[in-house]
């Protein structure tokens, strides 16, 4: 592989990781609550700001270096990089740049509504042309493979799994006192938490607790599955000490608690809404909490997608010239 290839995987790899990361940012912004609480807030106002600033120059220059790894590629990837960054900087930076320097005015989201459609077409059209131009220009090259510090053994494996499966139980555990206790108890701060679910009827004090059982439930079995294959021995071993290596198990334990918490929000939704609008003051919002484990799920989304993603130590590859006269030797 040459000089020029490896570059261009390198860019690639870690372009790709700060563009996917970047609108999971966004959203996590909008969607935890804390604009609503940056207005109350200078703190917390500052620490949006200096947030939104970050995503808007880590998207900079993830898209940047997409573009640099789209020109040694080809023209088709090139051309769909370009698209994808006139699709996607805008979106982004109308949503954020208002958040990270509030002198521009209006909310920004509003502005980015009108121009969403031609804005997701350039986006899509442009994922789909650098998809197909990266695939052209690396269908023949030999990828490297990440170096690992030796071969996993099944103690190894194992011992990673079970620090992700604790450290999963713990999200699991507080995700559900957040949805059950404490999100209660910010909506209607002058009650008891048994006053709060006594004002509701049956049907929605039942639905809105087991939507939250429903959740802990499912996902603790998907955990349970992660850990039971972190476990296994035997015939299974050897192919699994290569699929879930200590690195990889991070990825996945990391990636599998963004998505719990994603969940976790919905899993209140029911019983949110029938407090706000049974118990007094009739208000809506959740815990702070609950917003401080919506970001830690991006966070965590987001350190899984950096550690796959980013460039690290290459396994040099082992030479492919000498395989084919051993063949026919032989």
């Amino acid at each position: 592989m040459s000089d020029a290839t490896e570059r261009m995987l390198r860019q690639l790899r870690l372009g790709l990781a700060l563009v996917i990361c970047a609108p999971v940012v966004v959203a996590t912004i909008w969607m935890s609550g804390l604009v609503s609480v940056a207005a109350d807030s200078d703190l917390v106002a500052l620490a949006v700001a200096v947030l939104s600033g970050a995503t808007v120059l880590a998207l900079g220059i993830g898209l940047v270096l997409l573009i640099a790894a789209a020109r040694t590629a080809n023209a088709q990837a090139l051309l769909g990089a370009v698209l994808s960054a006139l699709g996607l900087f805008p979106l982004c930076c109308a949503l954020l740049l208002p958040l990270a320097l509030p002198s521009l005015g209006g909310p920004g989201h509003e502005i980015a509504t009108f121009g969403v459609p031609a804005l997701l077409v350039l986006l899509v059209v442009g994922a789909l042309l650098a998809l197909i131009g990266f695939t052209r220009a690396l269908s023949n090259v030999q990828l490297p493979a990440r170096r690992e510090h030796g071969p996993t053994t099944s103690a190894q494996r194992a011992r990673a799994g079970v620090t992700a499966f604790l450290c999963l139980l713990v999200l699991l555990a507080f995700g559900t006192y957040e949805t059950l206790v404490l999100s209660p108890e910010q909506m209607a701060p002058d009650y008891t938490l048994a006053e709060i679910y006594a004002m509701l009827t049956p049907a929605d004090r039942g639905y809105g607790i087991a939507m939250a059982l429903i959740w802990l439930v499912f996902w603790v079995l998907a955990a349970l599955l992660f850990f039971t294959l972190c476990l296994l021995r035997g015939r299974l071993a050897p192919p699994l000490n290569v699929l879930l290596t200590p690195r990889r198990v991070l990825i996945y334990a990391l990636l599998l608690g963004s998505v719990i918490q994603f969940f976790q929000g919905w899993s209140g939704l029911s019983l949110g809404m029938s407090i706000s609008d049974t118990v007094p003051p009739m208000v809506g919002g959740r815990s702070w909490q609950g917003q401080l484990l919506t970001v830690a799920g991006a966070a965590m989304f987001v350190a899984g997608v950096l550690v796959a993603l980013a460039p690290g130590r290459a396994r040099p590859l082992a030479p492919t010239t000498s395989a084919a006269p051993a063949s026919r030797s032989a």
